[in-house]
This record gives structure tokens, C-alpha cells and sequence, in this order.
């Protein structure tokens, strides 16, 4: 076991406890168990080595070491913000994010000199780029109704209603100074104006039709009667027939 130690360290392996796991855990479990050294840290004294030494050595990161992974990685095409690049750089997409370095993957990347907001642009909806898709379409010629968007370009669509983004699309149309032309909602029902009117209105275009009809004038109103009363009261020449 001393050997297999020993010779890890002449090709200068990382002895760090969380690294040997990885290396050959076995090696690890053995050293711990009571029947050989109890600790790892026993057994790396026992091969005659500095533990405290190796210990913070071997510690893979820093701050630098950080950022000329992702630059290196940025050099290489990788998409530093999709999902499966951090679960493949794991390692460093954890020690990036750690307090002691820089809290956040987003300032680790703009700490290495590239552009946080762009990258993010080309994969997200942000309110720019929604505003500036809606220019470029506007400047085509496309269709910009909402029911139109929402059937072509649903992401577009959705990310505008969002409440962190515009709320609605008449609101992402007004952020980029788009006036869309208004939907077509069908023929509108017709207006029977005749049907709508008041008593008092239907009694004047009854009373002109009655005037122009008979030979003589309908007599004043007297009486108690109304002029609805007087007016029907002179039905043997006039039938009005209401729907």
C-alpha cells in the first residue's frame, strides 16, 4: 500500500483526500480501515510525505487557475451557459460559483473577460432581443397580430407576456415602436337602431307616418289620453304591426 502511495506521488498525483476518491478509491478505503493506518492522513505520514503540505499543494483552484479554464474553454467553442457544459466541467463550474473565488458563475465569466450578456442573448429571450427580433420582423414585413406570433414564433410570444419582460405583446410591440395591424374579429352584428328606441322616439316616427297618411290631421291631444293613446285610437285607418 506504501508503494502504490509512493508511486502516485512520483507522478505527481493529487493525494488530497476528495481527489484520491476519484483516483482509486479503493487505495483510500483500505488506507482508512483499522486493519492499516486508520486515516489517510496516517497513511501519507506513514510513506514519510508533509500531509499538511500535499494538502494545500494540491489544491487544484484558485482564482486564476479559474480563469484561464473558462477563457481556455471559450477558446475551444464550448457554450459556457448550457446545461450540459457545467454538468461536464462540474469541477469548475462549482469552484467558480464558490464564495471564496467569485459567488457566481456569471462574474466568473465577465471576471475572464467575455461577455456575459451576449452569450445569455444568443440563447434566451432576453427584453433586448425580443425588441430587436420584432424590428427586424416589422422591417420584413411579417404579420405581427398576436394570434399570427403566437401560432410561428410561440417563443418570441411567450417571452414577451412574461411579467419580467413586457407583460403582453401589445407592450413588447410598444417597447419597440411597432404599431401591429388590429385583429379581425369578424362582421360585427348589426345595430336595429329601430329596435333600441326609446318609447318617446318610436311615438314621433309613428306620429309622422300617421300625419303623412291620413287625409286629416290627427286632432291635438286633449283629455287624459297620452299621446300613445290617441295615436292608436285611430287604428281604422293605421295598422303598425311591432316585431
Amino acid at each position: 500500500m506504501k508503494a502504490r502511495i509512493l508511486e502516485l506521488h512520483a507522478l505527481g498525483a493529487d493525494l488530497s483526500p476528495t481527489s484520491i476518491q476519484r483516483i482509486d478509491s479503493a487505495l483510500f478505503s483500505s488506507a482508512r480501515s483499522r486493519s492499516h493506518f486508520g486515516s489517510w492522513r496516517r497513511a501519507i505520514e506513514e510513506c514519510g510525505l508533509d500531509y499538511e503540505c500535499i494538502k494545500r499543494v494540491q489544491q487544484r483552484w484558485s482564482r486564476e487557475t479559474i480563469l484561464e479554464e473558462i477563457r481556455a474553454q471559450h477558446v475551444l467553442g464550448e457554450n459556457l451557459l448550457h446545461p450540459d457544459f457545467k454538468t461536464r466541467q462540474r469541477s469548475l463550474y462549482l469552484a467558480a460559483c464558490a464564495h471564496r473565488y467569485f459567488g457566481s458563475w456569471r462574474r466568473a465569466v465577465s471576471a475572464a473577460g467575455l461577455d456575459h450578456e451576449t452569450m445569455r442573448e444568443s440563447r434566451v429571450w432576453t427584453k433586448a432581443r425580443i425588441e430587436r427580433t420584432i424590428r427586424e420582423l416589422s422591417a420584413r414585413g411579417d404579420n405581427l397580430s398576436w394570434s399570427t406570433v403566437e401560432k410561428q414564433c410561440p417563443g418570441i410570444y411567450r417571452a414577451a407576456r412574461r411579467v419580467e419582460n413586457f407583460g403582453s405583446w401589445q407592450g413588447a410591440l410598444a417597447a419597440a415602436g411597432v404599431v401591429a395591424k388590429p385583429e379581425r374579429r369578424g362582421r360585427r352584428a348589426y345595430k336595429n337602431v329601430a329596435n333600441e328606441a326609446s318609447p318617446s322616439a318610436l311615438a314621433q316616427v309613428l306620429t309622422k307616418i300617421a300625419v303623412a297618411d291620413l287625409d286629416t290631421p290627427l286632432s291635438p291631444l286633449s283629455g287624459g289620453e297620452s299621446g300613445h293613446e290617441q295615436l292608436f285610437s285611430s287604428s281604422q285607418h293605421l295598422h303598425v304591426t311591432r316585431r
